[in-house]
């Protein structure tokens, strides 16, 4: 039996100052009898101690430590359970002077959090000012006369599934239907069943990567765009619009913390993809010490078996931005300083048995790593640097693994929670601004505002997800807010799609149909197919006047296959020469827009194209 327990907090509620006083939590428990009993504890930040009755029974110095703890000799009846989490200014203050920093992070303000292994989320002042986790962040579980949680581990060998239970179990099953993402296909899981009982589920993919210079993800011998977002810590039900959405594929930061089991069965169920930071970013952390190196080694280790039998899993990421950090303050590649984390993580990782493509950090790659056309990138060049839309396809992104940072207005509009770069002059409600003047100048509207960065950033996934681009995907900073207020966040900080979200949606759905503006060779309109059966549509092509209203307009028969893209001119369509991008400029423009609607099944997909404020001088 597994009871998970309800604590009750005897100190106040974590403010500003969490991180300099003693939080405790008491819980109780009744065990019934002489049978084995244990305590599942998943996580605790940070600095903690258990204590059964009064005793300690079990400690931790790490957020990410998860331990399970044998009661024995308590007998039956009822007993008292207490969490102790001690000030964590008590540990920084203890911790070596050496081996020194050799590089400074803009992240945080207080360095020495490098040699302790907790979330930085709470701690970071442009964005996530805080309070700070502390306290039991994941459950601790009461179990009793159970076997131990097993661990499971499922792989495909040629078309049979293989099934490994706690490393001596195995199982196979021929011709397994497999797991996909759910744009390309069903996210197929299967039960594990031992001795009567369900302990588990698990899927069958491969995945491999593609490109020999940055990443180009395969599942089932299929390439996957992936359009993503950075996943917050918060409430599941943001998962499921995420997948509403049309975005295929989460990541789990490295200034955040590990996730639940819950989390990621609830992406294996709905074909998320997981790319999974290890939980290290731009610090400078002492590998050197030994002690600390250990303790590194033994929660990558754990993390990885955990996450065996998760087909959503598919990326394993050394870190955020901790060799990009590096190269901005300074240090030479040639040191090989940056490279010598993912150098001591990625053993560790692969010695698991973990069927997942490792990267070593976001960014990493390029030389330097600041470039976005080699390994994977950060790209902001539209966003934070205000870089015109053909930065796009000049900058030739590889794979976006964070893009497009927007703060992107609710609806209805909610002030405050505009997040600002450390040692800006400026905020990303100026960067908005920016594309709202670009694109509707002194006439905008506040219904412009609140849909304008969606606007952008669909027209940066059309570009990325255009055949010819190159580009693997992009993953967008980031999924929610977590504050009330103009995030960066697709959803509000209560898991709602903002109107930018809506605006972006239709480019990323499975089957979708949006416009390229394509210069001199005028307007493409493009049509995906990402899922495992053909289409069979018709595409309707209309130039627009002033007003919205169609004029000329041409159609055509499509069958786009499974997995499968078309493309065709707007101009070719019509069977004529119509300036349609107003490349040319021969006068005023012929017209207001384009417009392309996709029928298909009985489902109508519609976009619009409308001439730049910027062309008409």
């Amino acid at each position: 039996m597994r009871t998970v327990l309800e604590f009750e907090r005897l100190t106040p509620e974590p403010g500003e100052d969490a991180d300099e006083v003693r939080h405790e939590y008491v819980a109780r428990i009744v065990l019934h009898d002489d049978a084995p009993a244990a305590l599942e504890v998943d996580g605790i930040a940070t600095v903690w101690e258990l204590l059964v009755d009064g005793m300690s029974v079990a400690s931790g110095r790490s957020m990410f430590e998860r331990q399970v703890v044998a009661l024995s000799g308590l007998g039956a009846g009822e007993h008292e359970v207490r969490i102790v989490v001690h000030p964590l200014t008590e540990l920084l203050d203890a911790v070596p002077s050496k081996p020194r920093q050799r590089w400074r992070t803009r992240l945080v303000e207080d360095a020495r959090l490098r040699w302790v292994r907790t979330q930085l989320l709470g701690r970071a002042p442009g964005f996530s000012p805080g309070p700070p986790v502390v306290g039991p962040y994941r459950p601790v579980v009461l179990v009793t006369g159970e076997r131990p949680r097993p661990v499971l581990r499922a792989w495909l060998d040629g078309t049979t599934g293989v099934v490994e239970v706690d490393g001596r179990e195995r199982v196979e099953l021929p011709d397994v239907e497999l797991w996909w993402p759910h744009t390309h296909g069903t996210p197929r899981l299967h039960d594990v069943v031992v001795d009567g009982e369900t302990v588990g589920r698990v899927g069958f993919r491969t995945i491999e990567n593609r490109s020999e210079d940055s990443l180009d993800l395969w599942v089932n011998g299929v390439r996957v765009f992936c359009r993503g977002a950075v996943w917050t810590p918060g409430d599941l039900a943001a998962l499921d619009e995420a997948v509403a959405l049309g975005l295929n594929l989460v990541r789990v930061p490295g200034i955040a913390a590990y996730e639940s089991e819950e989390f990621h069965s609830r992406c294996d169920a709905l074909g998320l993809l997981v790319w999974q930071d290890l939980m290290f970013a731009t610090l400078d952390y002492p590998l050197a010490d030994e002690a600390f190196a250990a303790t590194a080694a033994d929660e990558v280790r754990d993390q990885s078996r955990r996450l065996l039998g998760h087909p959503s899993t598919v990326v394993v990421c050394g870190s955020a931005e901790h060799e990009q950090q590096a190269a901005m303050f300074g240090v030479s590649p040639a040191t090989g300083y940056a490279g010598e984390l993912a150098g001591f993580l990625r053993p560790l990782v692969e010695q698991s048995g973990l069927d997942a493509v490792w990267v070593d950090s976001s960014p990493s790659g390029g030389d330097p790593v600041t470039r976005v056309d080699r390994g994977v990138g950060q790209y902001f060049g539209v966003g934070a640097y205000l870089r015109d839309l053909q930065d796009v396809r000049h900058s030739r992104v590889g794979f976006a693994s964070e893009c497009l940072a927007f703060s992107n207005l609710t609806d209805p509009v909610v002030g405050g929670g505009v997040p600002k770069d450390s040692g800006a002059d400026w905020d990303f409600a100026d960067v908005r601004a920016h594309y709202l003047w670009q694109r509707y100048g002194p006439d905008a509207t506040q219904a412009d505002a609140q849909r304008v960065t969606g606007e952008v950033m669909a027209e940066v996934f059309g570009e990325w997800r255009r055949p010819g681009s190159g580009c693997g995907g992009g993953i967008v900073l980031w999924l929610r807010d977590v504050v009330p207020g103009a995030g960066w966040g697709l959803l509000d900080h209560r898991g709602r799609p903002k109107p930018a979200a809506r605006a972006l949606a239709p480019t990323l759905q499975p089957v979708a149909v949006w416009i390229v503006d394509e210069g001199l060779n005028g307007l493409d309109v493009h049509v995906a197919n990402d899922g495992p059966e053909p289409v069979e549509a018709t595409l309707e092509v209309a130039l627009l006047r002033e007003d919205g209203a169609p004029g000329e307009s041409a159609s055509a028969e499509l069958s786009v296959p499974a997995h499968g893209h078309h493309t065709a001119g707007v101009e070719a369509l019509l069977g004529r020469f119509a300036d349609a991008s107003y490349a040319y400029r021969f006068g005023p423009p012929p017209h207001a827009g384009v417009r392309a609607v996709l029928t298909a099944g009985g489902t109508t997909h519609e976009t619009v194209w409308r001439v730049p404020l910027t062309s008409l001088g």
